[in-house]
């Protein structure tokens, strides 16, 4: 996943550096040329393509759908990223790797993220009982994944408990 400087914040772009073969590199841009796009249009048009005609396995209410990957992140996409993450853990979850596993294990594991008073308008429930409470969650974040990074070669989750 494309990341942003830390001292830039959130942008409406993304920066990608890939590395390619130079014919198919010689491909993207003779593509540009003949469509009269920019490389970056050439890219975005071919995954755009790609991501129509992938069947993606979406869950939701505890059934199981195959949906084309547009429309997966059309449901799971936010300009949060702590709301993109939990609806992926809850929409696309064989998708995660083991360091999103680790996240949302310490989620599920610290109290903190469990909502308690009263009712609150969410999807994101646990097993077992509770929901989660996306403004402690959104609240915490980057402290998160501080705890979760400073943990990862711990054998066990290890709760996050914030520091006030």
């Amino acid at each position: 996943m494309a990341k942003n400087k830390s001292n830039q914040g959130a942008r409406k772009t993304e920066t990608l550096t890939l590395r390619l073969d130079p014919k198919v590199k010689m491909m993207i841009e003779m593509i540009s040329r003949v469509r009269r796009q920019s490389i970056t249009g050439v890219v975005e048009a071919a995954i755009e393509e790609i991501a129509s005609d992938l069947l993606t396995p979406f869950f939701h209410n505890g059934e199981t759908f195959n949906f084309s990957l547009s429309d997966v992140i059309g449901e799971v996409w936010s300009t949060d990223e702590s709301e993109r993450f939990i609806n992926m853990c809850y929409h696309v979850p064989t998708l995660l790797t083991y360091e999103e596993q680790r996240i949302w294990e310490t989620i599920k594991a610290s109290k903190v993220f469990l909502w308690t008073d009263g009712i609150m308008e969410t999807s994101w429930e646990l097993e077992g009982g509770g929901r989660l409470d996306r403004l402690e969650l959104g609240r915490w974040w980057s402290d998160l994944l501080g705890h979760v990074e400073a943990h990862k070669d711990s054998r066990t989750v290890v709760p996050f408990e914030p520091q006030f």
